[in-house]
């Protein structure tokens, strides 16, 4: 599910940070969102 979908607005800055975060470590992640731009700048493939 879309991981910042049922947070308060000010929380979803950090739980984005962390992802980026995991991203940049190597980490492998599948996510499903409506944070495009996000999904953009982060990912390497993006469908």
């Amino acid at each position: 599910d879309e991981p910042t979908s049922s947070l308060d607005p000010e929380m979803v800055k950090e739980v984005l940070d962390v992802m980026v975060a995991l991203a940049e470590q190597g980490t492998t992640m599948i996510c499903v969102t409506h944070e495009m731009g996000f999904a953009r700048e982060v990912a390497d493939r993006v469908i």
